[in-house]
């Protein structure tokens, strides 16, 4: 066998396919043949050159996004402050009656009931003011709060209705449930509030096409099924969080 035979059996194993002849045999060729040992160095040069090329230069756009995205507005303390004062006198109510003090919510009927509600109704007043402070300092988990405080303070109204009516309770201490009534609608507010805060997701407009180099701040032209579809729900950002 002469060398272009040889060379094209070379050429296929640098090519990772079947060179037809065993691996001694070509390596023995090669050692002995300082032609075809250059001839194996500069087509492995020039595989490795079609292989591997330079990423293509692409614009710096963070000057355009960073004028182009809304800032987040400032938190707004005056409702998550209110929300928090209201948490801590909830908790005080709960702790004060877990202690033994009378609050107005020690109304029932015999002693040892009485004991067991009144520390009952101690531990959720607590619970109650932990998850509101909790949405005072975390607003996102406002959400998360809402139905079932929301569901609690509309059964209770009805049912504080239907006592009241019967006079199994007096007024004051129905109106000692206003509290409550009040931390959910101050937790509604921080929600909304927590809510308004988040920019709308941005269009697909003016996004620049891969491979696009134009610096200007003008659309993007495109057929219109190239372009990302917008969902119907908005997302939060990440970009929104405190990083």
């Amino acid at each position: 066998m002469d060398c272009s035979d040889l060379r094209e059996a070379l050429s296929a194993r640098i090519d990772g396919e079947d060179p037809g002849l065993p691996d001694d045999v070509l390596d023995r060729h090669v050692a002995g043949c300082p032609a075809c040992r250059a001839w194996v160095e500069r087509a492995s040069a020039l595989r490795r050159v079609t292989l591997i090329r330079e990423a293509p230069r692409v614009p710096d756009l963070t000057e355009r996004i960073l004028t182009e995205v809304p800032a987040p507005d400032p938190a707004r303390w005056g409702l998550r402050l209110a929300l928090a004062v209201v948490a801590l006198v909830q908790s005080g109510l709960g702790l004060a009656e877990l202690m033994g003090a009378d609050v107005g919510h020690a109304e029932h009927g015999g002693l040892v009931a009485a004991v067991h509600l009144g520390n009952e109704s101690g531990a959720w007043n607590v619970a109650v003011g932990i998850g509101l402070l909790w949405a005072a300092l975390r607003p996102s988990a406002a959400s998360g709060l809402l139905p079932t405080l929301s569901g609690f303070v509309v059964l209770l109204g009805i049912m504080s209705g239907l006592d009241l009516a019967s006079g199994q309770v007096s007024a004051g201490r129905v109106v000692s449930h206003g509290l409550i009534v009040i931390g959910v609608g101050l937790l509604y507010a921080v929600h909304r509030a927590e809510k308004s805060r988040a920019p709308a997701p941005p269009s697909a407009d003016g996004l620049p096409e891969p491979g696009d180099t134009r610096t200007s701040s003008g659309p993007v032209e495109g057929p219109a099924s190239t372009r990302p579809r917008r969902r119907s729900f908005p997302h939060r950002p990440t970009g929104h969080r405190a990083a």
